[in-house]
């Protein structure tokens, strides 16, 4: 996804309802708009946006995780998944 998007997916999940995100990346809100999220905001959801898509890009399929669990059980599962979620943890 580009910047303009992810930004536009962050401002959406903040809840932001009518805008524009042009190509330098401000936004334009338009009448009627919920909410206006502050830029701390919108940085912090697109941080989160990013370990979310690097997460599901590194994660097994789910065929593979489940082949996981039954030949070598949860934990072992558990153990694969957090290798990922290491490498990419939530913003804080």
């Amino acid at each position: 996804m580009d910047n303009v998007g992810i930004k536009a997916r962050a401002l959406s999940q903040l809840g932001a309802t009518v805008y524009q995100v042009k190509p330098d990346l401000t936004v334009e809100y338009r009448e009627g708009n919920a909410v206006e999220p502050s830029e701390s905001d919108i940085t912090t959801q697109i941080a989160l946006i990013e370990v979310q898509e690097n997460r599901a890009k590194e994660y097994p399929s789910f065929a593979d995780q489940f082949d996981d669990i039954f030949h070598n059980g949860i934990d072992a599962w558990k153990a694969t998944i957090q290798v990922t979620k290491d490498k990419y943890p939530k913003p804080s």
